[in-house]
């Protein structure tokens, strides 16, 4: 017992703790404890000491306050991203637009060189904004039939080069798992953070990262006791299982180890947790840690061993393109300038004429003036004034059969959730180039069919990764 509690005990003839209680067996409980000291003559014969297991308890306010930390965190990620992904839109956009140019012109040389520099570097931004709406939970996935120990052993052999030669990888999977629908290279980029985080936990010593995948029935003791935070149920889940020998952690370091862009590391972008979790969290599933100082750590994951199937994406050729080429009056609506300038000038290559407003309620006025030469709406959704849902909803009552594009810098599943039942032609994520925007064009023109609200139906604009549902229309 802590001397502290003995001492105020002796002095004061009582003391009360909660904390961290040791069993016989070496497992912790959470207890609240009451010392009293036996006394006879003003003599202390001893003392007595009666303690409450609280775990359940603690259990389920800690899994509380993590909820809600990790919603609100996840919040403020998604709004940043969806922020960046403006920004980006309008650099790689242009910067594609100016490559496009220069190579009509066959003007090469230096120029050429920077474009592709500056492009490559927008790309790791927006790889860099793709994780952090991984963390949220609303990052865009390309959903398919996955086997979870292929992705594993694929996983390892990559990670294999980036590990010191002092870090031994040990790996207990099975030959094959059942398949899951899932994102395949989010998969693997939650095998390769924990594993990576494991390496990196051992550094310039010798070391052990130990990686196991079972698929095993769990039941709802161990779910409410273990994954509190996640809402799972009693069914067969995909385990994945990666311990390593290194540092470990204290209590302080586990309870934001999952927080974006925290790191114990002297650089490093501290996303690789975060993202663990956000992804994990998108696919049904749930994670947890245990880990100690000079203890290693040990990183736990279940993913559902059973999902509806769902539709895979379709793709869409390049070539496609050409058949975006149009005329008429194409009505764009976004409040980002610079996304208006760059969807305006792509607009007027394909051979469009172009209508800007910069929110939903100006778009209707110009709707209004020129509904009978409208040929397509391209509405952005997150809008001051009049958002794109609403503008939708008023342009539908106006005109039932005119084509709707939606941009959005979010997953098209919310996305789309915001329209209800109102009929979609195609959903453009942002950051998106003018050959994305050109492909969405022609798909929402002359495409085989279109989304129907939250009914999911497959829609003619493929080729971005969106989780589909149901069937054509």
């Amino acid at each position: 017992m802590p001397d502290a509690e003995l001492h105020l005990a002796t002095e004061q003839g009582r003391a009360e703790d909660e904390r961290w209680h040791l069993r016989k067996d070496g497992s912790r409980f959470w207890a609240s404890g009451v010392m009293i000291s036996l006394r006879q003559d003003g003599r202390i014969l001893g003392y007595a000491k009666v303690v409450r297991d609280f775990t359940d308890r603690r259990n389920l306010e800690e899994a509380v306050r993590q909820t809600q930390r990790l919603e609100s965190v996840g919040v403020l990620a998604a709004g940043v991203a969806h922020d960046f992904n403006n920004i980006l839109t309008a650099i790689l956009g242009n910067v594609a637009m100016v490559r496009r140019r220069l190579a009509a012109q066959n003007l090469n040389g230096d120029l050429e060189e920077m474009l592709i520099a500056a492009e490559r570097a927008g790309q790791r931004a927006a790889h860099l904004v793709k994780q952090l709406l991984n963390y949220a939970g609303k990052g865009r996935r390309e959903i398919q039939a996955v086997d979870i120990c292929n992705v594993t052993r694929d996983a390892l052999a990559i990670v294999k080069a980036s590990t010191p030669r002092k870090v031994k990888l040990h790996s207990d999977i099975p030959e094959a798992c059942p398949t899951i629908q899932a994102d395949v290279g989010q998969l693997q980029q939650l095998v390769l953070n924990l594993v990576l985080n494991g390496a990196e936990a051992i550094g310039e010593a010798e070391g052990d990262v130990y990686v196991r995948v079972r698929i095993r029935d769990v039941v709802a003791d161990e779910l409410n006791r273990v994954y509190p935070a996640f809402g799972l149920q009693p069914r067969p889940y995909t385990e994945i299982v990666v311990r390593d020998t290194g540092s470990g952690m204290d209590e302080q370091t586990l309870q934001q180890i999952f927080d974006p862009f925290f790191t114990t590391k002297f650089m490093g972008r501290g996303l690789g947790l975060a993202a663990a979790l956000g992804i994990v969290r998108a696919h049904g599933g749930g994670i947890t840690v245990e880990s100690a100082p000079s203890k290693g750590t040990t990183f736990t994951v279940l993913l559902p061993a059973e999902q509806e199937r769902l539709e895979a994406p379709m793709t869409v050729s390049d070539s496609i393109t050409e058949s975006a080429k149009g005329t008429g009056l194409v009505l764009v609506v976004e409040d980002e300038v610079a996304i208006r300038s760059l969807i305006q000038h792509s607009l007027e290559e394909l051979g469009y004429t172009v209508l800007t407003a910069e929110n939903g309620a100006q778009g209707l006025e110009l709707f209004d003036r020129s509904r009978e030469d409208i040929v397509l709406v391209l509405l952005d959704i997150v809008m001051p004034v009049l958002d794109g849902a609403e503008a939708a909803i008023a342009i539908r009552e106006r005109n039932p059969d005119v084509p709707i594009l939606i941009m959005s810098g979010i997953s098209d599943d919310e996305a789309l959730g915001r329209f209800g039942r109102i009929r979609i032609s195609g959903f453009v994520p942002k950051p998106f180039a003018p050959d994305q925007l050109a492909q969405a064009i022609a798909m929402a023109r002359h495409g085989p069919g279109r989304w129907v609200g939250k009914e999911r139906r497959q829609t003619g604009v493929a080729g971005f990764g969106p989780e589909r549902r149901g069937s054509m229309v």
